[in-house]
């Protein structure tokens, strides 16, 4: 099945308020997260305002600022005991402080700012959710020799059980996790908040090279998602409030990889969404740095990976192109020493041979000017499936669909509740 709207030619950009594709795009994830209270329009915009394009040291110290102000404002309603502005500036705040480090990039492992920000997003998340009704809670579960950490986000009070059972009985849940470069504390914006006001429970987790499980824990990616999927959901099934039949799992950006590489061996999953969906992360990077970065990759000689490492910095360096500093952040997710290392990680992140193997109803997202392959994805399924693809001209052409947060739950959560409310299907 195939959902679809108007067919247009695609944007060049969203958002204009810089030249940079990378400062915009981020910008306006940074501002995707309104309508969940993740920011303000006129904060960012005065901000991105001061920062010239492909700055980025004044990207920090903007953001910065702009986190400080906002962490402040919350202490002082805090203090005077007003809740709900405190807990609407605490929000703003966590994002972004996320937002402020996003270009640390160069020794992310051991820079202190990268830690002290990145603690700071957490702790005014948690400070946000200490202040809600019912409250978000920091929960772990087993992984291996140690812990993974994550969210527990409740359905919203009083909201009726999506799949139509009981309103105190096990709920269907949202098992949740991010890509590339996300946190768990930004997906309460990026689905989290939007689930609960549905009904659902939610945990939205940091999984191996992500968030607090790569800053705190050096957790790296590894490509067997399934070894983290599968202790998530057996945690997930310990507990009275979880319908063990209903367990969706979404993964995000790099996670619309990651999420139906899991699922094509976690059977115990009911629903799979590919937000968006990604079949080739290897191919992804070798378009963009071309045949003849990838040949001298190719030939693991000292000398072609030195002209391939100064090709690769051009390319981190570009502000015309928006996923140059994934380069960076991948030397620090998979723990490499050198951008030709780090092309050569990406190799097994693929999906060739797995989609047959998911057996549950899949939802693949795409957006018009995003170069994911989304679309290779849903052909490769063999499974009940449906594929959207969400237009320029309606402003969710970009990846992931930021700027258009409430129309993508709409169709995520749809879909989802149609899919889940079916009669129970066995746990296997």
């Amino acid at each position: 099945m195939t959902l679809s709207t108007v067919s247009t030619k695609p944007a060049s950009s969203t958002l204009a308020l810089f030249h940079d594709e990378s400062f915009s795009f981020e910008t306006l994830r940074a501002l995707a997260y309104a309508p969940y209270g993740g920011a303000d329009i006129g904060e960012v915009t005065s901000t991105a305002s001061r920062i010239p394009d492909g700055d980025e040291t004044a990207w920090y110290a903007e953001w910065r600022a702009l986190a400080d102000r906002i962490h402040a404002d919350a202490d002082r309603s805090a203090a005077e005991n007003h809740r709900v502005s405190a807990r609407e500036s605490y929000l703003r705040a966590s994002n972004y402080y996320r937002l402020c480090a996003f270009y640390l990039r160069v020794d992310s492992s051991n820079d202190p700012e990268v830690r002290e920000v990145g603690q700071l997003s957490v702790d005014s998340f948690a400070s946000a959710a200490q202040l809600m009704i019912p409250a978000p809670t920091q929960v772990k579960f087993p992984y291996e020799d140690t812990t993974l950490p994550g969210w527990w986000i409740p359905a919203d009070l009083g909201t009726a059980n999506p799949s139509g059972g009981e309103p105190d009985g096990p709920r269907p849940i949202l098992l949740f996790h991010g890509g590339f470069d996300s946190t768990e504390e930004e997906l309460y914006f990026a689905g989290g908040a939007a689930a609960a006001r549905r009904g659902y429970h939610v945990l939205a987790f940091a999984g191996p090279g992500q968030g607090s499980a790569l800053r705190d824990q050096k957790l790296l990616f590894r490509p067997d998602w399934e070894a983290v999927i599968t202790p998530a959901v057996d945690w997930l099934l310990t507990r009275p409030d979880v319908d063990p039949n209903r367990i969706a799992l979404m993964g995000m950006s790099f996670g619309g990889l990651l999420a139906p590489r899991a699922a094509a061996a976690e059977h115990r999953v009911a629903a799979l969404i590919a937000y968006d969906g990604l079949y080739s992360f290897a191919d992804a990077a070798h378009f963009m740095v071309g045949p003849e970065i990838m040949k001298l990759v190719g030939d693991g000689l000292d000398k072609s990976d030195a002209e391939a490492n100064d090709l690769i910095k051009e390319i981190m360096t570009s502000r015309t192109n928006t996923f140059g500093p994934a380069f960076s952040w991948g030397m620090w997710v998979f723990g490499k020493d050198s951008p030709a290392d780090t092309l050569r990680a990406f190799a097994p992140y693929m999906l060739e041979g797995y989609p047959p193997q998911i057996t549950c109803p899949t939802l693949v997202l795409d957006g018009e000017n995003d170069p994911g392959r989304a679309s290779q994805l849903y052909e490769t399924l063999r499974c009940k499936k449906t594929y959207h693809n969400f237009p320029a001209a309606e402003g969710g052409g970009e990846h992931c669909q930021e700027g258009v947060m409430s129309r993508l739950h709409q169709v995520v959560f749809d879909w989802l509740d149609n899919v889940l409310a079916a009669p129970s299907r066995p746990t296997s």
